[in-house]
């Protein structure tokens, strides 16, 4: 009878253990948001609806974001992004490639929560940008891993060649300005395959 409890305490680690050693795909309730800021002072926040990415248990991660699914609240707004910002005719998506370090691959294995650096590229628009934000990744009961950014990660538009599209959105909406620097920030759920 105690040999049988053990065990069954031993299950849910052993899950978990299993879990964390698996690839992971992301889940529906993940959420990438930037801001835009606009005559010096008005600060926006959007978001994609659309986002896929993978953790595979060697620690490579692929997330892509369909530009299309831009949700600013104001539809035509949405429809200016993508075509004269984004030029989703042409450039449908953007995708961050980065990898997790094995240390911290072995210890959210082993259920500790990892605060570290997430180093790797976003290709958007045709350019490939390297990128560095620090992250915290919690390891769930169930064998998902939630991944947040700790601080937003400043993307500047011009590193991207964006800059000939936030201008025009800024004539369109007869804006004084609109700000080239872009924070992200995101909550990733990623659950076990």
């Amino acid at each position: 009878m105690i040999m049988r409890m053990s065990r069954l305490a031993i299950l849910p680690m052993m899950m978990m253990a299993s879990a964390t050693m698996a690839d992971w795909t992301l889940a529906p309730e993940s959420r990438l948001t930037f801001q835009s800021t606009k005559n010096i002072h008005k600060t926006e926040t959007h978001y994609f609806s659309s986002v896929d990415g993978t953790v595979k248990s060697n620690g490579s991660t692929t997330l892509t974001i369909d530009l299309a699914s831009v949700q600013t609240g104001i539809p035509i707004r949405d429809e200016r992004m993508q075509k004269h910002l984004f030029a989703t005719s042409k450039f449908t998506s953007a995708v961050l490639q980065s990898s997790v370090p094995r240390s911290v691959m072995k210890k959210l294995s082993a259920g500790q929560t990892q605060t570290f650096d997430l180093s790797g590229s976003i290709t958007l628009h045709g350019k490939r940008v390297a990128i560095k934000t620090p992250v915290m990744a919690v390891p769930a009961k169930d064998g998902s891993i939630v991944v947040a950014s700790l601080s937003p990660l400043m993307l500047d538009a011009r590193k991207f060649e964006l800059n000939a599209g936030v201008d025009k959105l800024q004539e369109i909406a007869k804006l004084q300005n609109i700000g080239y620097n872009v924070p992200v920030n995101f909550t990733l759920v990623f659950k076990a395959q």
